[in-house]
């Protein structure tokens, strides 16, 4: 029978020390020390993001007039950032998760069906290039 406890594989614990292990000290991993290099909504990253709004906020105050799907793509630009509420499920603010942005995706999918389809598809386009579900990203950035 063994000389020591034999639950030492619960959490957290370490299995004992053996004769060639005697004196040798166990260390365990050093955590992380590097934090993310920049926040990510998705696969974008928030500047990023902010920039394509940031255009898009341009284009209409020198006279561009958004159509139906870039008011969704907008919207969702700005639910992604934090500054509003999701456009379809009306989440509170705040950057969401990925589960998120795709919970908005398949809403926006199933809002298609309804009078905004336009709206909807502008929404399900950002929310799917925001988690990075395809590489077209729905706004062509206005002339600066």
């Amino acid at each position: 029978m063994a000389d020591y406890p034999t639950m030492w594989n619960r959490p957290g614990a370490v299995p004992p020390v053996t004769g060639t292990e005697a004196g040798a000290q166990r260390a365990a991993a050093p955590p992380p020390s590097t934090p993310p290099a920049e926040p990510v909504i998705g696969r974008r990253t928030l500047v990023e993001v902010v920039a394509l709004l940031d255009n898009i906020e341009y284009a209409i105050q020198t006279g561009y007039q958004l159509e139906e799907f870039h008011e969704g793509v907008r919207a969702t630009y700005w639910w992604a950032v934090g500054r509003a509420p999701s456009p379809i499920t009306d989440r509170a603010a705040g950057i969401p998760a990925t589960q998120q942005l795709r919970a908005e995706d398949d809403a926006a999918e199933a809002a298609m069906r309804g009078p905004r389809r336009r709206y909807a598809n502008g929404v399900q386009h950002a929310a799917m290039w925001l988690r990075g579900g395809t590489q077209d990203q729905p706004w062509t950035p206005w002339e600066t």
